[in-house]
């Protein structure tokens, strides 16, 4: 009994000493503890302008992106995605801190940020919400993408100053869309020639995921030398000079490179005189991370082109990758050829069939196969079509007007100017430069 006696008063303190902490921790409600948060993270971002190494994917390249977060809510984001005719070189656009199970930055106003987001119909990996995660030691702020599957994207703001501004490369960003525009192709098609090597290398970059390919790379002398490659890595444009994520090297006919990055000078006009009208395209003095000298030039030639061929016997092209001049134009089509669901190409199909045209599904649902047979020329990845006069029907007879398929076949095919272009494995753009039609082939089989 007194055992209990002595212990009570040392009950009662602890009682109430607990109460009063628990006083101290909830003296403000949830509400005024999230507002709290939410002032001290916009404080923090207010407090002075911030760079980021921005990388969407592990598979993409990066961006610098420049922010400067203003009290009103509005924030100035510089960067050197050259899209959309430089829309986002730099916008002012308004921004929220929100709270869910977190902290959140949202960018509201369309950005850099949505544009990627809404790349390959928004699959891929880009985001415009943010989760707060903490400060560094050295006052960066982190956050994560809000809505990746899988691992998500980690974004490091740092205290950016007055030279900084020094990596957006906009003038190099500028002069690249030039050249993916000289040909109204989809991806761009390069050669870096060196200088004082006798080497070539054939490369496609894809500007708005920042991805370098190399297919392939030949004697600057004759391309008929050549090595197929499958070489692909992201980059980074950081002031005047593109940077490999990952460096590519090898020995090519007795001649060692590596080329971890292009330092690039002078914008040079030239052009291709196999239209009826000249095509305007052009080359970029450049200077490699070995300090060779290189052109990268617009070219029509893709050595690894002509192995589609080597490839697979039939391709089809979904309607969504036919374009006129970049412009879908798949509405037209299922207008002019009703019930067109792809376009086919069987290149030496059973041992014997050539013949391009369009899958059809007819009301009673059956299936027409209309192809215009031909009998092929290749010259390089230059593929000329000699047409049988008329279209083929294979399977089932079919009502939809199936002479409208000349249309499109002789746009992609007019003046025997079609090229074959190899994006990646199994997938092939043919595209007629003087008439700016492109259709985009997938392996079958």
């Amino acid at each position: 009994m007194k055992n209990i006696i002595y212990l009570l008063p040392v009950f009662i303190l602890l009682v109430t000493s607990c109460k009063d902490d628990d006083q101290k921790v909830f003296d403000k409600s949830a509400d005024e503890r999230v507002a709290e948060a939410k002032a001290n993270l916009k404080n923090d971002l207010i407090a002075n302008p911030w760079k980021m190494k921005y990388t969407p994917d592990e598979t993409s390249g990066s961006f610098w992106v420049l922010l400067n977060f203003n009290d009103d809510n509005t924030v100035t984001i510089k960067s050197d995605l050259g899209a959309n005719d430089g829309e986002f070189f730099e916008q002012t656009l308004t921004y929220r801190i929100d709270s869910s199970l977190g902290l959140e930055l949202i960018f509201e106003t369309y950005s850099f940020f949505s544009f990627l987001f809404e790349l390959d119909d928004a699959t891929f990996p880009a985001e415009y919400e943010f989760n707060y995660v903490n400060k560094t030691p050295d006052n960066a702020l982190v956050f994560l993408s809000k809505s990746d599957v899988g691992v998500p994207t980690r974004l490091l703001f740092e205290e950016a100053n007055a030279g900084d501004e020094n990596l957006i490369g906009i003038d190099v960003a500028e002069n690249l869309n030039t050249m993916a525009n000289d040909l109204n192709k989809l991806t761009s098609s390069l050669r870096i020639a060196y200088e004082d090597k006798d080497l070539a290398l054939y490369t496609g970059l894809d500007g708005t995921r920042r991805v370098l390919s190399i297919s392939a790379v030949s004697r600057k002398s004759n391309s008929a030398n050549v090595e197929d490659v499958n070489f692909t890595t992201g980059y980074l444009i950081q002031g005047d000079s593109l940077i490999l994520n990952t460096a590519f090297s090898g020995k090519f006919f007795g001649q060692d490179i590596t080329l971890k990055g292009l330092k690039f000078n002078t914008l040079v006009n030239g052009s291709i005189d196999i239209c009826d009208d000249p095509i305007n395209v052009h080359s970029y003095e450049a200077t490699t991370s070995t300090n060779d000298d290189v052109l990268v030039e617009t070219t029509l030639l893709d050595l690894s082109g002509a192995n589609f061929v080597e490839t697979t016997t039939f391709y089809f092209a979904p309607l969504e990758y036919i374009f006129d001049n970049g412009e879908y134009v798949g509405d037209e089509i299922m207008e002019n050829v009703q019930g067109a669901l792809e376009m086919q190409l069987y290149y030496n199909y059973s041992g014997g069939l050539y013949g391009i045209g369009f899958y059809i599904e007819n009301p009673d649902g059956s299936v027409t196969f209309a192809l215009r047979e031909f009998t092929p020329q290749l010259d390089g990845n230059r593929i000329i079509f000699d047409f049988e006069p008329t279209i083929s029907i294979f399977n089932s007879p079919t009502q939809a007007n199936v002479e409208n398929i000349n249309i499109y076949l002789n746009a992609l095919t007019e003046g025997d100017n079609t090229y074959i272009f190899r994006l990646n494995d199994g997938v092939y753009e043919l595209h007629n430069p003087c008439t700016g039609w492109s259709v985009v082939f997938v392996r079958g089989n």
